[in-house]
């Protein structure tokens, strides 16, 4: 199959070709939410089509090109949310990239039928995303109907028989290979994608951002480091801790949040006006219905959350926004009513288990207050932070790791801690969330990720009214086994992640709240400079372009080697000699006026290079850029030695 001359191809038949293109960019944004990606391409693809533009297919600019979207699928995964996919995010992201890399640079280069192969490769990855199933018809259809108008704008129809049946079996066979390997994927993900989580070290599927309906203990378990996924931005200072489920009731192996406390509906109290500060949040990435808030929180604005049992927030639908959380001077509970007997409760044989020991820690300590520091510090001292949990031994979970100083991760140390309290008559709970650490101080913003989850213990003090957080985490090891004890970022390091944090902040609320983040935008003074400054430079460029248009209209041609060795005939005649064309002036009218101007040696040499020139444009006789400068290059010397006949002017 024979591709199209260019001359048959028109302006808006070249966007038909690249129409499937466009589809896969819009099918792999919608579908992972990487706009930022996909969004600037489509921009220049549509550009590129109206404009003409074409890049010459060649190995090396393939290699070039794969090698781009490589890396600008890799960088992705730094500004914007890790794409769900059947391979690990840093494999499927930067292979996906290389694809819109590949695809466009063939639709440029006129390949087409590699660009559309590229095209459904990409597609074929993107509909991975089980919520997207019907699509996959949705866009056969598209697919099919595209490539039908190519075929019958592309002259094939003019081809003959055998190449419009080529055409055919490659469209039969395009949509067939999308279908198929999106069903082949979807069916080889419980088998052949685990070996692949297998082979890439430190790559997990993810363990999501929302903490469950229960917190369960195991005798033996590793857990899966958390990922890098960004969640949320916090602009001001950032509270330790950001609080989301509240567990009052422990079995022994699981904590659970009752139902008397998850139905129980709170009313902030009357001080709700004493908030001193604000704190912006900007939800990047699904957190799931519990809203993470600190524990002085007092009102948002931007969302309309219900504030539940143990002072946790409820909001749904909060992806992308940003909101302004109301909180305290201080990361202070509300005061409350005296908890019951429920909070001091422990299944019998664990509490016989765990009374020496309790009792031991805690004699020194008076007041609850005082037995809770003791149990804090003694986790800190004497237990290391370790993902991999093997309290096998007699005796329950956890009393084999109070016992024998196991290492353990923040749960267990938080279940642990809660469980001797109670052990000694003190009203406690475990509370998961997020502790924030990634801050940037030049923008006085904080990123928090997935890999910040945590669990700490809530004691209730009699003296304050209220509960009271406490931690009985070590920080420093566990800063050792996630692997965040990194050196300071420097100057360039934080500017780096500011700009990563604007983009991250610009795709979550393209991808979520795409109407409310374009009027945000546009209504930004950033907006209003960048337009300001467009508008400038266009007055200012107006009689350039104006001459460029013109310009163009007298050469009319697209050859750009041709094109190029006409302008500089122009810019001869005009350093030389003064004489520019009018907007009207043909090659004649001007050829006459250099005669008058230097003699008919000099108009001789122009005219046997526009008689050169004439033949190339109009009759396609070949005139490479060698001869055409070497007529130039001799119009140029000729006039150098050539003074001004007496008695002529330039007219």
């Amino acid at each position: 199959m024979s591709e199209p001359s260019e001359h048959n191809v028109s302006r808006y038949g070249r966007l038909v070709e690249l129409t499937p293109v466009f589809a896969a960019l819009v099918v792999h944004a919608v579908a992972h939410g990487r706009w930022l990606l996909c969004a600037p391409v489509m921009v220049g693809l549509l550009w590129a089509g109206l404009t003409g533009v074409r890049v010459d297919y060649s190995p090396a600019r393939l290699l070039l090109a794969g090698a781009l979207g490589l890396g600008a699928g890799a960088g992705m995964l730094w500004v914007s949310e890790p794409p769900t996919a059947p391979f690990p995010p840093n494999i499927f992201g930067p292979l996906c990239g290389a694809l819109v890399g590949l695809s466009v640079l063939c639709g440029l280069g006129r390949n087409r039928y590699f660009a559309w192969t590229y095209a459904g490769l990409l597609v074929a990855l993107s509909l991975r995303v089980r919520e997207m199933q019907a699509v996959e018809w949705v866009l056969g259809g598209l697919v099919l109907s595209v490539l039908l108008v190519a075929f019958l704008e592309g002259g094939l129809t003019r081809s003959g028989l055998r190449a419009a049946a080529g055409f055919g079996v490659f469209t039969v066979l395009l949509l067939g290979m999308t279908l198929w390997l999106t069903r082949t994927i979807w069916a080889s993900e419980g088998v052949l994608m685990d070996a692949v989580y297998r082979m890439t070290s430190g790559s997990n599927p993810g363990t999501g951002a929302e903490f469950q309906s229960e917190v369960g203990l195991r005798s033996l378990e590793r857990k899966a480091r958390g990922s890098e996924r960004p969640l949320l931005v916090l602009s001001g200072a950032a509270p330790a801790r950001l609080r989301t489920r509240v567990f009052d009731r422990f079995d022994g192996l699981r904590w659970t949040t009752s139902k008397e406390l998850e139905e129980r509906r709170l009313q902030l109290p009357a001080g709700g006006a004493e908030a001193a500060r604000t704190l912006a949040m900007t939800v990047l990435s699904p957190v799931g219905s519990w809203l993470p808030a600190p524990a002085g929180m007092r009102g948002v604005e931007g969302a309309r959350p219900e504030v539940r049992g143990g002072w946790v927030w409820k909001a749904e639908e909060v992806e992308g926004t940003t909101l302004a959380l109301r909180t305290a001077e201080q990361e202070h509970l509300p005061p409350e009513e005296v908890p019951g007997d429920a909070l001091t409760a422990l299944p019998e044989e664990l509490k016989a288990e765990l009374l020496p020991l309790a009792e031991e820690l805690t004699r020194e300590g008076r007041t609850p207050r005082e037995k809770a520091r003791k149990l804090e510090a003694y986790f800190h001292e004497h237990f290391e932070y370790s993902l991999y949990v093997d309290l096998r031994g007699e005796g329950s979970p956890l009393a084999v790791m109070v016992k024998e100083k196991r290492a353990a991760y923040c749960t267990y140390f938080a279940s642990a801690m809660a469980a001797l309290l109670r052990t000694v008559g003190v009203p406690a709970r475990v509370v998961g969330g997020f502790a924030p650490e990634d801050n940037n101080p030049l923008t006085g913003t904080t990123l928090v990720r997935e890999r910040d989850a945590h669990a700490w213990v809530e004691v209730f003090l009699a003296d304050e009214g209220r509960f009271v957080a406490f931690d009985p985490t070590p920080w420093r090891s566990r800063d050792e086994a996630l692997g965040l004890t990194q050196e300071e970022k420097g100057f360039w390091g934080n500017v780096v992640g500011a700009v990563g944090t604007f983009l991250r902040e610009v795709g979550a609320g393209l991808r979520y709240q795409p109407l409310a983040q374009a009027k945000a935008l546009v209504g930004s003074p950033l907006f209003g400079v960048v337009a300001a400054g467009v508008l400038l430079w266009r007055l200012r460029k107006g009689k350039w372009g104006e001459r460029t248009k013109t310009r163009r209209e007298v050469m009319g041609t697209r050859d750009v080697r041709l094109a190029a060795v006409y302008a500089r005939y122009l810019k001869t005649l005009k350093k030389r000699v003064g004489l520019v064309p009018g907007p009207s002036e043909t090659d004649d009218e001007l050829l006459s006026r250099l005669r008058e101007a230097r003699g008919d040696a000099v108009a001789q040499v122009a005219a046997e290079f526009l008689a050169h020139y004439r033949e190339a444009r109009y009759r396609g006789m070949p005139m490479g850029p060698e001869q055409g400068n070497t007529l130039v290059e001799h119009l140029d010397a000729k006039l150098r030695d050539a003074p001004s006949p007496p008695g002529r002017g330039l007219g």
